[in-house]
């Protein structure tokens, strides 16, 4: 999948943006300042450079997607991670564009464009997705199940809650 792919489904994406609690108050980032990040550290690849021009950073499933605010904060210290650590596993120059819970970085392999994540504890590397595009429209599919899940269970309490005064 390319940018293309995130361009002719980001209704979908952002309907889920826009279900999920999770990312209330995300704003897509303006041009100035990613152009400012860029600047200062790097270029931002592509499909990633999208999201956070049209959507923002991405927190509807793990792993969750730095927004530029993080992503400032995390660039130099995934820089010096990555020299000490990363350097012994196997892969292209990386890019860090998110996290998981547990700690571990996730970013993107610029060779070969796979998403993974650096497992801090056991020094290895875990394969994510194999692509941003695929990361992402796989957590709004997430996003929007998670919200169908929530809906079910306020249908369930509301039927309930009415049930129990009626009788």
């Amino acid at each position: 999948m390319c940018n293309i792919e995130l361009e002719k489904y980001q209704d979908r994406i952002k309907a889920a943006y826009e279900a999920s609690a999770f990312t209330e108050g995300v704003r897509p980032e303006s041009e100035e300042d990613v152009k400012k990040f860029e600047a200062n550290y790097t270029s931002i690849p592509s499909e990633y450079r999208w999201l956070l021009l049209n959507l923002g950073g991405c927190y509807l499933a793990e792993p969750w997607i730095f927004g530029l605010k993080e992503l400032t904060e995390n660039y130099t210290i995934f820089e010096e991670v990555y020299e000490e650590y990363m350097c012994e596993c196997e892969h292209g120059p990386a890019f860090p564009i998110g996290g998981l819970g547990d700690g571990s970085i996730v970013f993107i392999d610029l060779e070969s464009g796979k998403v993974r994540g650096y497992n801090n504890d056991y020094a290895d590397l875990e394969e994510i997705s194999e692509s941003f595009s695929e990361l992402i429209f796989r957590s709004s599919r997430a996003g929007r199940k998670l919200f169908c899940l929530q809906y079910l269970i306020l249908s369930i309490f509301i039927k309930w809650h009415i049930y129990r005064h009626l009788r």
